[in-house]
């Protein structure tokens, strides 16, 4: 009797520290995706402005940004915006000599303004 006692007790004892889980995802929300797909649409925007090929469009610089509406930081006049923490992106973008800066959120696109 005392033998099962140990016994089921040993048992409980390891069974406490198996891992049962089935599977884990691990998120690391500090990486910045090194090419994301708004930055097509930002070098498709100002190569239409511009009238250039979209190859002619050179990201200099993506940086992630936490907006703080959802004007992506660049609000119209007489436009009002959601006042929500709104993550995305600041972009640099180069073209003919000239720096466009266009801000997003991971859907949409604003800008250029001239740098």
């Amino acid at each position: 009797m005392k033998l099962v006692l140990i016994l089921l007790l040993l048992i409980s004892l390891i069974s406490g520290c198996v891992d049962t889980k089935q599977g884990s995802v691990i998120y690391n929300d500090e990486v910045i995706p090194e090419y994301s797909p708004v930055v097509d649409i930002a070098k498709k925007d100002l190569a239409g402005r511009l009238n250039l090929p979209v190859e002619d469009i050179q990201l200099v610089k993506q940086e992630k940004v936490d907006w703080q509406d959802t004007s992506l930081g660049f609000p119209e006049v007489g436009m009002m915006y959601a006042q929500v923490i709104t993550p995305g992106f600041r972009m640099i973008l180069k073209a003919g000599g000239k720096f466009y800066e266009y801000h997003s959120d991971y859907k949409r696109v604003v800008g250029p303004k001239d740098s």
